[in-house]
């Protein structure tokens, strides 16, 4: 079931009214029941790996909880995670292998690729939130959750279950404990979240995809300007596509009474590829940290006794190491083909270059007199920061490692005056098809900067309260105008969300 569709919105408007009119006890039942009416709507046999999953991590956190000394909950923790991560790579590695015993893809009858096993739809999300509820538990950070009901409404909640964001059991846990009363502000305020993802998907992300799907299938006619523009495009996409879920997400968790963790925060305002990465999807991100990154740092800290190698300080080279790992094994999460693990490579070169740089780039700032001019200072780190982003969404949008390089040598081609010209023409030609007129295109591109605007100035970590600061006819028509847009460019209730496939 979309979000996008208007059998979510009657769903979620009924299981609203459902859930403030039952009594606190029994509201559990009601978002199990929901979560799991929910997921039929995707892949319905899948429902099973989903309960599977939940009844298998309910008995383990119990099992860790039986042992008191840590070297029997590290054991039991330690199978958990791999029992969670064979279940992973069994649905999103099962056909990669069939390809590399076999030597060929499996064939439908026109001869197109298919897959022998599709992915359940939210599995790497609800993989994780599972892992780290067992290392918690391990950890002794929350107690054990005995209520297989209240387990399962925090692994299956459905505004979350399908693409996060990922929350942690004592950030979640508690709240299905409290009694929550309905709350107009609050509710009102996840309205407005709701509406604001509603236009990002579909006023944003739908329409920059339609470009975007057009330049980068269409092999036969790439050529530097147009790539440039789609790659920088798709930076956009993704970012309205997934940030817009989230909102949804959110503003309909709130409306529930949860609070769910604020997954953005303008990332593409970053100043640096470490800064992006705690903006970006930030719940992956501190996830990949508190359970990859820093064990495998204090792993490698304890066996590594000089203070230096080769000139460099061993702090250097632990994190060098530390994040390599973490990033490949991140673009391994994303897919299975060699493009996810150069996208995963690529954004540790970043880390591991920026780190091993720091102070000659300070000296250097310094020497030049740029860093004194605070404002073009940060602006050349924001447009640096970006474009290492959208170069590295090449081989995260591109159908494979071959197809992402090859766009990458194209890049710099075609950029004469008849080349440019053939460009625009190229992409006349692609608005058409794709039932887009100039001015419209326009009009998107230029709610793109308004969107950063915004979201920069006016939605803060809860509820945006300088936009609600604002005078009233300003709000009310903000509303109005977002409601138009969204009926006017909404074109279809089938588009999916990028990281669906994920």
């Amino acid at each position: 079931m979309l979000f996008t569709s208007l059998n979510f919105l009657i769903f979620f408007c009924l299981i609203t009214v459902l859930y403030y009119s039952l009594p606190h006890r029994m509201r559990w039942i009601l978002l199990l029941a929901a979560s799991m009416v929910f997921y039929l709507f995707s892949l319905p046999a899948y429902t099973i790996v989903l309960v599977g999953s939940i009844l298998l991590n309910y008995f383990l956190g119990i099992w860790i909880d039986h042992y008191e000394l840590n070297a029997g909950r590290k054991q039991i923790m330690i199978l958990g995670i791999a029992m969670n991560l064979l279940l992973l790579a069994v649905f999103r590695y099962a056909d990669s292998l069939f390809v590399m015993i076999t030597g060929h893809s499996h064939l439908s009858p026109s001869g197109d690729p298919v897959m022998l096993i599709f992915l359940p739809l939210g599995i790497s999300f609800y993989t994780f939130t599972n892992i780290s509820y067992l290392i918690e538990i391990k950890r002794k950070r929350v107690p054990v959750e005995k209520h297989l009901g209240y387990f399962a409404c925090y692994v299956s909640f459905f505004p979350k279950l399908v693409q996060g964001p990922i929350e942690r059991p004592q950030q979640f846990l508690p709240e299905l404990r409290e009694p929550h009363v309905f709350d107009y502000n609050e509710a009102a305020n996840g309205i407005r979240l709701m509406l604001w993802g509603f236009f990002k998907k579909l006023v944003i992300a739908d329409q920059i995809a339609t470009v975007v799907n057009a330049v980068y299938d269409d092999k036969q006619n790439w050529h530097g300007p147009l790539l440039v523009l789609a790659t920088l495009l798709y930076a956009f996409q993704i970012y309205m596509d997934f940030s817009g879920y989230i909102d949804i997400a959110r503003g309909a968790a709130k409306i529930l009474g949860f609070k769910l963790t604020r997954n953005f925060n303008n990332p593409y305002l970053s100043k640096s590829i470490r800064e992006f990465w705690t903006r970006w999807h930030i719940t992956l991100s501190n996830w990949l940290r508190d359970y990859i990154f820093l064990p495998l740092a204090y792993y490698l800290s304890a066996r590594m006794k000089k203070a230096t190698y080769a000139g460099i300080s061993t702090e250097k080279y632990l994190y060098s190491i530390a994040i390599s790992i973490t990033f490949l094994l991140c673009g391994l999460w994303h897919g299975t083909g060699w493009n996810f693990v150069v996208w995963g490579g690529l954004f540790a070169v970043y880390l591991v270059i920026g780190s091993l740089t720091e102070k000659p780039k300070k000296r250097f700032y310094r020497k030049t007199g740029i860093i004194t001019h605070k404002i073009p200072y940060n602006i050349l780190q924001v447009i640096i920061t970006f474009l290492l982003v959208c170069f590295a969404w090449i081989f995260f949008r591109a159908a494979d490692l071959a197809t992402a390089i090859r766009i990458v040598s194209q890049l710099f081609s075609g950029w004469s005056h008849d080349s440019m010209i053939a460009t625009l023409r190229s992409l006349q030609d692609i608005l058409g098809r794709q039932g887009l007129t100039v001015p419209e295109a326009g009009l998107v591109l230029i709610l793109i900067p308004c969107i950063v605007f915004v979201e920069y100035h006016f939605l803060d970590h809860i509820s945006g309260k300088k936009f609600f600061s604002l005078p009233l006819p300003v709000r009310w028509g903000s509303y109005y105008l977002l409601i138009l847009l969204i009926f006017y460019f909404g074109r279809s209730e089938t588009n999916t969300f990028v990281y669906f496939q994920f």
